[in-house]
């Protein structure tokens, strides 16, 4: 039985070296999609949000203790909860949030308990918080969602 040529191993490490080279840069490139570090399923902010401590241009509605959040989302996964949210330190359970899509400039009519899939301008509706004690001016909300991801959200606070 005959082994292998010096030039015939030196041909198969040439050609392995150049095939893990090229694995390192796509997932250092995240060119592999759900292979790489960012996963599929990221939701995220796009652009700026507000914080309204009385309903938004366009809602009307009763009650007090009621902020409400315009936020573009980019949901690169599926429709996912939002199980808790917090402003300020305070902390609003799921069953006080209720999420509207805005399309085309209008709110739809009934909310959803889900941030949808896609990129969406969204309305999401806080019951329980005390707008007195929010402030004024740059203030972080917390969302956290059922699929284990927490986003973070920078806001301005607008009356």
């Amino acid at each position: 039985m005959r082994g292998l040529s010096g030039a015939v191993t030196a041909l198969i490490l040439v050609v392995a070296s150049v095939v893990i080279a090229l694995i390192v840069v796509g997932f250092a490139f995240n060119l592999f999609g759900s292979f790489g570090s960012q996963g599929v399923n990221a939701v995220s902010p796009v652009g700026p949000a507000y914080l309204y401590t009385k309903a938004p241009p366009g809602i009307t509605t009763t009650g007090t203790n009621l902020v409400f959040l315009n936020v573009t989302i980019n949901n690169r996964g599926p429709n996912v909860t939002i199980t808790s949210a917090q402003i300020s330190g305070q902390t609003v359970s799921s069953s006080n949030i209720q999420v509207y899509i805005v399309s085309n400039g209008k709110m739809s009519s009934t909310a959803v308990t889900y941030i949808p899939a896609g990129q969406n301008q969204l309305v999401i509706k806080f019951n329980g918080v005390n707008p007195g004690t929010i402030g004024n001016g740059l203030i972080n909300i917390k969302l956290v969602l059922a699929n284990g991801q927490t986003v973070y959200i920078a806001t301005n606070v607008t009356e």
